[in-house]
C-alpha cells in the first residue's frame, strides 16, 4: 500500500509540474489562463504531499513493521491439533501446559515442573 501511494504521490506532482510549467506558456498568458493553471498545479502538488504523508503514516502502523521491530506473531498451526499429556523424559513427570515456550525460531521448548529438564517438541512430519 505504501508503495502505491508513493507512486501516485510521485505522479501527482509530476502532472502538477506540468500545469505550473504550461501556466508560464506565451500562449496561457495571452488567453488568461494563467491562475487557473497555477491552482491546478499546485492542488495536485498537495495532493501528492497528502499520499506522502498517509504512507508515512500507515507505515508506521503496518503488522510489517511490528515484526521487523521485534514485536509478536501468531503461528499458525498447519492442521487438526489433539491435547496430549507430556510427559518428562527424565523423570516421568506430567509436564504443564503453562511450561511450554515458543522460542524466537519457532521451536517449542517444555520444561519439566519436577526436575526442571528442558526438552524440545518436535513435530512429525504429515506425509
Amino acid at each position: 500500500m505504501r508503495i502505491v501511494a508513493v507512486l501516485m504521490a510521485v505522479f501527482l506532482w509530476l502532472l502538477g509540474a506540468l500545469f505550473l510549467l504550461a501556466a508560464a506558456a506565451p500562449e496561457a498568458v495571452a488567453g488568461g489562463k494563467v491562475v487557473p493553471r497555477l491552482i491546478v498545479g499546485l492542488l495536485l502538488f498537495l495532493g501528492g504531499l497528502v499520499l506522502i504523508i498517509f504512507a508515512w503514516r500507515s507505515g508506521k502502523n503496518s503488522p510489517t513493521a511490528d515484526s521487523a521491530g521485534g514485536g509478536k506473531s501468531a503461528q499458525e498451526p498447519p492442521g487438526q491439533l489433539s491435547l496430549k499429556a507430556l510427559t518428562c523424559p527424565h523423570c516421568g513427570g506430567q509436564a504443564d501446559a503453562a511450561s511450554v515456550k515458543v522460542g524466537p525460531e519457532g521451536t517449542m521448548s517444555v520444561t519439566c515442573q519436577y526436575c526442571g529438564a528442558v526438552y524440545l517438541i518436535q513435530e512429525e512430519p504429515k506425509w
